[in-house]
């Protein structure tokens, strides 16, 4: 595939709240039923074990099996996997940890700046530092749910005439009550950072009670759907993306010149 381009897979998925085992069996099964080729294949948030008053225990024993799943899906499809869950770092606190997988390691990862009210408030610490991981000819920032509500921490920059990032990737647990703020908040940050933005989506009842309805979604920076995928079903959603569009309105329409610092 042209460098330029980037094949992506996108799994929106019910979560059964604090079952690692079938979740991972889920996602296998969900995988064999289509032909999976891509260069980054994106799990929702919490993809393995979902919100629930658990997530300590969670946490601190099933983890591993969470990697290898990651792990195993990577070499087996020959792509990258990108999901988020908890983890007890080696300072003993818990993190709600987005790892990015290739082949079998963890070539980045990045800790959930803006924890949501509750549990991931409650047991979780918050991450201090964003990450960028190159992908093809992509630079890629990845975030996770509540992320998407602080501008500035999702912002683009331009340095040394180059811009920092050409899409930003968001795997979120976001409620169907706030799916009108979803679609216009992935909207905005496409707009402002002049960026592809990636929202990637779960559907079904976390271990609250909380309905979700997916609406996993890409957006081009103009603020256009991309593609989207149905509303309240289990799908995986397959689209390859290029510069090209990125790239002429960079080009023709250099708003990021004129930023506020």
């Amino acid at each position: 595939m042209d460098q330029e381009s980037i094949n992506l897979c996108l799994v929106q998925s019910d979560i059964h709240p604090q079952d690692a085992a079938q979740n991972i069996k889920h996602y296998e099964m969900l995988l064999k039923s289509r032909e999976i080729k891509s260069d980054l294949l994106v799990f929702p948030e919490m993809f393995s074990c979902g919100f629930s008053d658990d997530i300590v225990r969670i946490a601190q024993q099933h983890t591993q099996q969470s990697f290898d799943f990651l792990y195993r899906t990577s070499q087996k499809y020959g792509t990258d996997t990108v999901a988020s869950l908890p983890v007890v770092a080696q300072n003993q606190r818990i993190y709600n940890r987005l790892v990015w997988v290739r082949e079998n390691k963890i070539i980045a990862q990045y800790d959930k700046r803006h924890l949501f009210f509750g549990c991931e408030k409650q047991f979780c610490s918050a991450g201090t530092t964003r990450t960028i991981v190159q992908k093809n000819a992509w630079n890629i920032l990845s975030l996770i749910c509540y992320d998407i509500r602080f501008p500035l921490w999702c912002r683009n920059k331009y340095v040394d005439n180059a811009l920092l990032y050409d899409c930003l990737l968001l795997i979120a647990n976001f409620p169907a009550s706030r799916s009108n703020a979803w679609r216009a908040l992935l909207t905005a940050r496409a707009i402002e950072n002049q960026a592809y933005v990636i929202g990637v989506n779960r559907i079904g009842k976390d271990g609250y009670g909380n309905n979700h309805t997916g609406n996993t979604l890409i957006i081009d920076p103009l603020g256009e759907v991309v593609v989207e995928a149905p509303s309240d079903k289990e799908y995986i959603l397959s689209v390859t993306l290029d510069h090209t569009l990125l790239n002429k309105l960079r080009n023709y329409f250099p708003v990021y010149e004129d930023w506020d610092t």
